[in-house]
C-alpha cells in the first residue's frame, strides 16, 4: 500500500503542484498568456484532487484510514488562489468533488458515509468560493483605487494633461527608446501670450477655459503612443512627439498657433483687447545628441525666449550646435526663465 500510495503522490500532487508554481512564475513574465495559465492551473488542481481520491479509495481497500484533509486543502486551492478566476475554481471544485464521490461509490463506500463526505465537501467549497469572490472583490476596489491615487500624482488636475513631474519620467523612457530605435524626437516648448489680460479682464474662469482649450489643442497631437504632452504650470506647456522631423514640427507649430488664434477670435467678442497668442520654442534631438531631458528643454527654452523677444505669437528651432560642446549634460546648460506672458 505504502509504495501505491507514493507513486500516487508523486504522480498526482508533487508534479501537479510543481507544476502550479512553475506556471504562476511564468504568467508573471507573460501576462498576455492569462487564458492559457488559468487553463494549466485548473488541470492541475483538478490533478491533485484526483490523487487524493485515489489515496483514499487505496487506504478504504487495505482497510485503513486517512484523514480527509488533504482533499479540503485542495478545494481550498481550487476556491482562493486568487490567480485564477472564478468560473475556473468553480469548475475545478464541482470537477474534484464529482471524481470523489465517483471513486468512493466505485470502491464500494456505502452510500450513507459518501453522502455526508459529499455534501461536506460540497459547503467548504462553496466557503471556499465566497472568499473567493470577496478578495476578488477587494483586489478590485484596491486597484481602482491605486489607480485613482496615481492619475491625481501624474496628471494636471485642471487641463488634465500630464503633469511636470510625470513628463521628466516618461520622457526620459522615450528618449531611451528613440535612442535603441534611432528615431528622432521634438520637444516643443508652448507658452501663451498675454494670457495675463484674459484673467484680468474676464476673470480666472474664463482664463482656466482657456487652458483647457490649449490643452485640447496639444492633446490633439499626440496621435501615437510614445507622444506625449504636459503642463509645466502657469500657461506654460510642452509636446513631446516621437519620431518627428522638422517639416512635421513645422506643420504642428503652425496649427497650433491657427487653433490659438481661432480661440483667441472667440474672446475677443467679449473683449476686443484681447491679444491671446502662443509662442513655441522647438529643440530636435537625434541619437548622436548627448543631451538629456532636463538640458533640451533648457534649450528649447531658449529659443521659446527669442521667440518672445521677437514679438511672440510665432516658433523657433534652437541652435544647438553653441551646445554640443559647452552643454553635454544637464549641468553645463544654463537655465533662462521665459518672461511674462
Amino acid at each position: 500500500m505504502l509504495k501505491e500510495v507514493l507513486a500516487i503522490r508523486v504522480l498526482f500532487q508533487a508534479i501537479p503542484i510543481v507544476i502550479l508554481l512553475v506556471v504562476c512564475k511564468w504568467q508573471q513574465d507573460h501576462p498576455e498568456h492569462k487564458a492559457l495559465s488559468h487553463l494549466v492551473l485548473s488541470l492541475a488542481v483538478i490533478l491533485v484532487g484526483y490523487g487524493h481520491a485515489e489515496i483514499f479509495v487505496t487506504a478504504h481497500e487495505y482497510a485503513r484510514y486517512f484523514p480527509k484533509v488533504g482533499l479540503v486543502i485542495i478545494l481550498y486551492y481550487a476556491g482562493i488562489i486568487l490567480v485564477m478566476p472564478l468560473l475556473h475554481s468553480v469548475l475545478s471544485s464541482l470537477i474534484i468533488i464529482a471524481i470523489a464521490a465517483t471513486k468512493y461509490h466505485a470502491a464500494g463506500i456505502a452510500y450513507e458515509e459518501v453522502l455526508p463526505i459529499t455534501v461536506f465537501y460540497a459547503a467548504f467549497a462553496a466557503c471556499c468560493l465566497v472568499m473567493n469572490m470577496v478578495c476578488a472583490q477587494m483586489l478590485r476596489n484596491n486597484l481602482k483605487l491605486i489607480k485613482h491615487i496615481d492619475q491625481q500624482a501624474n496628471t494636471d488636475n485642471l487641463t488634465q494633461l500630464c503633469n511636470r513631474r510625470y513628463f521628466f519620467e516618461k520622457s526620459a523612457t522615450r528618449q531611451e527608446v528613440a535612442n535603441r530605435e534611432s528615431k528622432p524626437l521634438a520637444i516643443m516648448l508652448v507658452d501663451l501670450d498675454h494670457f495675463k489680460q484674459i484673467n484680468d479682464n474676464l476673470g480666472h474662469d474664463q482664463g482656466d477655459c482657456v487652458l483647457i482649450q490649449t490643452a485640447n489643442v496639444l492633446r490633439s497631437f499626440c496621435k501615437r503612443p510614445l507622444d506625449i504632452a504636459a503642463r509645466f504650470g502657469g500657461d506654460e506647456f510642452v509636446l513631446m512627439l516621437y519620431d518627428a522631423d522638422e517639416q512635421y514640427v513645422t506643420k504642428v507649430c503652425t496649427q497650433i498657433i491657427e487653433q490659438i488664434e481661432s480661440i483667441s477670435q472667440k474672446l475677443s467678442k467679449r473683449d476686443p483687447e484681447n491679444e491671446l497668442g502662443v509662442s513655441v520654442g522647438i529643440v530636435m534631438y537625434q541619437k548622436e545628441d548627448s543631451f538629456d531631458i532636463k538640458t533640451l528643454i533648457k534649450i528649447a527654452d531658449t529659443a521659446l525666449y527669442e521667440v518672445k523677444q521677437k514679438g511672440k505669437n510665432d516658433y523657433q528651432f534652437a541652435d544647438k550646435t553653441k551646445y554640443k560642446q559647452s552643454a553635454p549634460s544637464a549641468t553645463a546648460c544654463r537655465w533662462v526663465d521665459s518672461p511674462a506672458s
